[in-house]
Formats: C-alpha cells, sequence, structure tokens
C-alpha cells in the first residue's frame, strides 16, 4: 500500500474533522480515496501541490513544473511528483505534506475552521477555531468571521446595510464597493422606489421625479404621502394668514402679505387667485441648508424654530417683536430672507427648544428650560419687571419662573372695550405640569396683591414675576392635581390636561360653559369644571381670536364660539355658547383630523390621508383656494371644495 494512504487509515480519527485538498487535482482525503486506480502525482517537496496543466495518460497523471517544465523538488514531473513553487495559489498544505517550520499554522482550506500545524517535518492535524472563528489562509490563525459574510460563499458578494460587500476568501476579511441607489437585498442593488426608506436624488443633490422623502411605506397622512411627496405636519395661523411646514422642514404661508409676513420679498397676497394656489409658490427661503422644525404665527408675524435650535422671525416688526435690534419689516423686500435674515441673538450658547409669536412680543423656551421675551412690554407680557419695550432678547434675563419651562404660549387680548387695544399675555408650562403666567390682568389668573403697582398689567414692576403664583387645575389640591402637557394663551386661555380634559379661561365666545370667566384668581382657576366634551377626550386644542376648536379622539373636530365668517365649519354663520359636547362635530367626508389651528376667522386642519382643508373668512385668500370667498358658511355642512392644493 502506499504509504500516504496508509497514512491516512491509522490517522483516520484525526483526519476525519478534515477537509483539506491532499493535491490540487482533489478537494479533501476522502475524495482522493475514491479516485479512479493509477499512479498520482505525491506532494511536490516546497510546493505541495500539483502545478498547472497536467496532462493525463492512461491513469498517469504528469504535472508541469513551477518554473517552465521543470519538476519541483520531491518528485519528477510526470512519475508521481507534484510541481514545486508555482502551483496554484488557492491550495493550501495538505495533511502529512513535508513542512520545515516547527510550530508554524495553516488552514486546511478556504473559509474553514480546522487548521494543519508543523512538527518540523510534516503537516499533522492542528486545532480547531472557535465558534465565530475562522482560520486565515494568510497567516494560519484563527480571525473572527466578517457578520454579513457568516453565511456566504469564499468570494460571495453581500449586502452592508445598502453597501455592497465583497467576503474575502476565508470569510474573515471583506471590502466594501459601491453604495445603491435603492436598497441592497442579496448582494444586488435594487433599483429606487417609493417604500424603500431612501430618497432618490440625481448627482447634483435635486429631487427626482416625485420622490421628496420615504418612510418606508406607500400609506398617506405620516407625513410623507403614497407617492413619497411630503405633506404638512404642522399648522400655524394668524390674521388672515395661513402658514404650514412640511415633514421635510420646508415651510409656505400664503393670504395677506402687508408686512412681509409670507416671507416672499413683497407686500403681495397668495393664494387669491389660482395662479398663486399654495401647490405654486415657493418655500420660504430659510437660508442655505436651514430647515424648520416648529413655526409660530400671531397677528401678521412670523417665526420658525430651526433644526439647530435657533430662531428666525419676518413680517410685522412695529413693535419690535422679530428681535432684530430695530422695527423694521422683514420679508416685504427683496433679499430680506435667507441667509440675509439674520438668526435671533438668543444669548450666549442659548439655544431655543419653543417659540411663541404674539401680535405685539416674541417668546422662547431656552435649552436649559428659561423663557426670554421681547417686543412690546405694555401689560408687562414680557415678564422684565420693567415697563420698557426690548428689541431684541440678547441681554435680557430670562424671567424669574419656578421651575424650568417645557412650552410658552404668547398672545394679545384683544380688548373691544378699549378701541381693540392689545393687553400682552404671556404663559409658561412648566417642567411639573404647572403653570405661571403674566400679562394683562383681564386675561391673566391674578390676585389684587399680585399687580403690585396697580397698572393693569403683572409682570412690569418689581417682584411681580417673581412672586407669580404657580396655577394648578382640578380638585385635588396642588399637590395631586392634573398636570397640563399644552398651553394656549390669549383672550381666552386653555390647558389641555394629562387625563385628556380641558379648561379654558378668559373672556370671549369660546369658553364652550355658557358664561365668561374673567379675572380669575388662582383658586378661582383650580376649582374651573372641564369643558364637557361627552365621552371622549380632547387631544389637541387651538384657539383663535373668537373661536375655538379641539381634536378629540378617533380624530373628531369639533369648533364652537363666534362663527359669523363659518370658521366653525357647521355650514352656517351661527355662533355657539354652549357646550361642545352638544355641537356637532365638523364634517370632514370621513376623514380623521390629525391637527387644527384657528385664525382670526378661519380655520384649517390636516386629516388622516394627509390633505388640507381650511374653512372660514377669506378675504386676502388665507383659505389657500385661489379665491376670495367664504367656505363653510352655507349649505348646512363643510364645503366639499375647501381642501387646499399643496405640494411642497
Amino acid at each position: 500500500m502506499n504509504r500516504k494512504y496508509w497514512l491516512l487509515l491509522s490517522f483516520a480519527a484525526s483526519a476525519a474533522a478534515l477537509s483539506a485538498a491532499c493535491t490540487s487535482e482533489f478537494d479533501s482525503c476522502e475524495a482522493k480515496r475514491k479516485c479512479p486506480s493509477g499512479n498520482k502525482a505525491g506532494a511536490g517537496g516546497d510546493g505541495g501541490s500539483a502545478g498547472e496543466a497536467g496532462v493525463e495518460d492512461g491513469g498517469n497523471r504528469s504535472g508541469s513544473g513551477g518554473q517552465g517544465d521543470s519538476a519541483g523538488e520531491g518528485g519528477n514531473a510526470g512519475e508521481g511528483g507534484s510541481a514545486g513553487e508555482g502551483g496554484s495559489p488557492n491550495v493550501g498544505p495538505a495533511l502529512f505534506g513535508e513542512c520545515s517550520v516547527k510550530g508554524e499554522s495553516a488552514c486546511v482550506e478556504h473559509a474553514g475552521a480546522q487548521r494543519l500545524a508543523c512538527d518540523g517535518k510534516h503537516w499533522q492535524a492542528g486545532t480547531t477555531c472557535a465558534a465565530g472563528e475562522l482560520c486565515d489562509s494568510s497567516d494560519g490563525t484563527c480571525a473572527p468571521t466578517v457578520a454579513e459574510c457568516a453565511s456566504a460563499k469564499s468570494g460571495a458578494v453581500v449586502c452592508r446595510g445598502d453597501t455592497l460587500l465583497n467576503c474575502g476568501p476565508d470569510l474573515v476579511t471583506a471590502s466594501e464597493g459601491k453604495t445603491c441607489e435603492g436598497r441592497c437585498d442579496l448582494g444586488v442593488c435594487q433599483a429606487p422606489a417609493c417604500g424603500d426608506e431612501k430618497v432618490q436624488k440625481s448627482a447634483d443633490g435635486a429631487y427626482e421625479g416625485q420622490e421628496q422623502c420615504d418612510d418606508g411605506n406607500q400609506v398617506s397622512g405620516d407625513g410623507c404621502s403614497a407617492t413619497c411627496r411630503a405633506e404638512p405636519v404642522e399648522l400655524a395661523l394668524g390674521d388672515r394668514i395661513t402658514c404650514v411646514r412640511s415633514s421635510t422642514g420646508l415651510v409656505k404661508c400664503w393670504g395677506a402679505n402687508g408686512s412681509g409676513q409670507l416671507g416672499l420679498g413683497d407686500t403681495i397676497n397668495r393664494a387669491d387667485m389660482a395662479s398663486s394656489v399654495p401647490r405654486k409658490l415657493p418655500a420660504i427661503e430659510l437660508g442655505a441648508g436651514r430647515k424648520a422644525k416648529a413655526i409660530s404665527v400671531r397677528g401678521s408675524s412670523v417665526c420658525a424654530l430651526l433644526t439647530d435650535g435657533e430662531v428666525k422671525c419676518w413680517g410685522n416688526n412695529f413693535f419690535g417683536q422679530l428681535g432684530t435690534g430695530d422695527k423694521d419689516h422683514r420679508g416685504d423686500g427683496q433679499g430680506e430672507m435667507g441667509d440675509a435674515l439674520k438668526a435671533i441673538p438668543l444669548g450666549v450658547g442659548q439655544k431655543a427648544i419653543a417659540v411663541s409669536a404674539a401680535a405685539s412680543h416674541t417668546c422662547v423656551v431656552l435649552n436649559d428650560g428659561g423663557v426670554k421675551c421681547w417686543g412690546a412690554e405694555e401689560y408687562g407680557q414680557l415678564g422684565q419687571e420693567a415697563k420698557a419695550d426690548a428689541l431684541s432678547p440678547k441681554d435680557l434675563a430670562p424671567v424669574k419662573l419656578a421651575r424650568p419651562a417645557t412650552a410658552v404660549s404668547a398672545s394679545n387680548y384683544i380688548d373691544a372695550g378699549k378701541g381693540g387695544s392689545f393687553g400682552g399675555t404671556t404663559c409658561a408650562l412648566l417642567d411639573n405640569g404647572k403653570l405661571q403666567c403674566w400679562g394683562y390682568t383681564l386675561a391673566v389668573p391674578h390676585t389684587d396683591a399680585t399687580d403690585i403697582d396697580s397698572s393693569g398689567g403683572i409682570g412690569d414692576s418689581l417682584a411681580e414675576v417673581s412672586n407669580l403664583p404657580v396655577l394648578t387645575f382640578g380638585g385635588g389640591g396642588p399637590s395631586n392635581s392634573p398636570g397640563a402637557k399644552s398651553i394656549v394663551a390669549g383672550s381666552v386661555s386653555a390647558a389641555l390636561l394629562d387625563d385628556g380634559s380641558l379648561r379654558i379661561w378668559g373672556r370671549a365666545d369660546q369658553l364652550g360653559l355658557g358664561s365668561n370667566q374673567v379675572g380669575l384668581t388662582p383658586e378661582q382657576l383650580a376649582g374651573l369644571p372641564a369643558v364637557p366634551m361627552g365621552d371622549r377626550k380632547v387631544k389637541s386644542i387651538a384657539v383663535g381670536k373668537t373661536h375655538a376648536c379641539a381634536v378629540l379622539d378617533a380624530g373628531v373636530l369639533k369648533c364652537w364660539g363666534n362663527g359669523s365668517y363659518g370658521q366653525l365649519g357647521l355650514g352656517s354663520t351661527s355662533s355657539t355658547n354652549v357646550a361642545p359636547s352638544t355641537i356637532p362635530p365638523v364634517d370632514l367626508d370621513g376623514h380623521a383630523a390629525l391637527q387644527v389651528a384657528t385664525g382670526e376667522s378661519h380655520t384649517c386642519a390636516i386629516l388622516g390621508d394627509g390633505t388640507l382643508k381650511c374653512w372660514g373668512d377669506n378675504s386676502s385668500g388665507q383659505l389657500g383656494l385661489g379665491h376670495t370667498e367664504r367656505r363653510g358658511d352655507a349649505g348646512g355642512k363643510l364645503s366639499v371644495d375647501t381642501t387646499v392644493d399643496l405640494a411642497f
């Protein structure tokens, strides 16, 4: 018997786990055992494998030499010896083949765990690599398997996320290839498609086709439409103006534009004609690469909280509410928007987490929970305990609140008894769900002692803010009363509580309680009953100048208060001063309301299918319908043609 075969049989137990090639012609010793009878090439002295282009003749197999046709050491070419150096580089040392460096390790095969060990003369069965490791043929050591290649074949192409990955011969190394435009699946780049969570872009970064977003599905109403177009996700309404923010951080505004509040570099109204419907309007220029993550509109001033925590405001600046250090409007002339519109200086190292614009002042919540307000100080609404306007927040101290704030609402109480004069009010939602409010006394819960100088305003005199009462709700006392999760300040103020109930106070038609509540004390506010909503919980609230709307569970929308322009969406101009539970819901053609916003005399809602509807006063095109006709004021239900032609 050939010596090599005898050795294999003698050491069958140790060789059983090996799958190494015994020669260049066979994949394993088992395969060699089953080969046809005849003489085969033996192992070469140094090369250890047969050379290229062996010629078969009558069962005898000859091997070509490593260099030219000469035989390698350890065997004659064509007579049982394999070629030496220069043999196939893909075949490693064979079991019992010759070796010379004692302790050297080698791999039995590519992408295998079994190793060989040199005893100084021959390769012997070595150790097996641990779980999760394979033998690296470059040096015979064990190395961790590349995770993506663990179940692949040697040299296969797999996916690392959406990047092609070329697995090495032993699966312990890999090199990245190109990144797919679409998804990578089973080592192949797929064509981009809506629903693959990747926005297809051209080489210059512009959007191709209709794909502006891709959230991994083809469902509308979640910020990205079924055709991968950006949808509106936030509304903000003011005096005859409507603004929306898209899921991609773009902002569009339409309606009245006398102060440049549309941010388009002129004072021309938009959406009052078919040629200027929102679809055809450009997004407001916020600066190169700048996107908005929140917007706020009151009166004819607009503010955007940018993704980096900076704030930019434009439009009416009669009171210095834009924070620019002057009283010049912004957005009403060419070249005033974009990078030219500077971010408001909030103070060294300060960023904002929330912004609220009013008709005469603006407030922000800073990243440390502080609150700053600037603009008109007429009734102490800036909370600076001084009787002076502030044209910029840069050098202002934060309002002296009891705790850090999470939200703020700035507004103006319109007092018809004083000729429609502004009475600024501000409320801050604290991090424990309680409130503190300051400004015009007719809108701020207080006691006579709170207005120290009897000026009709709280926050314009020393110690008035530092001694502000902390406002709570419910009948269980301050320690266990339900906390507020959102607030609105104004002629009528509102707080949406954690338990889904709503509290409203102030003086106007939209209290929803059948009577006016003016000049409440903190104790009276704590005992104020919830606005009756039947058996439904309130999800969100919006309060306009004379009407209010709420989104209830299941997407039901109800509006109440003054309806003289059809802003209640009830198909009439009737007003209500009764509990909302007795008022029919707004007919939205079977769609659920996701969000609602109220302006001076108009209302808009984002629906569950991602569309936008607006109704009420339309004298300046604020409904975005391409004309100036009212909607929602006749026909017994909300008009069907209230859907805004909007695209980003």
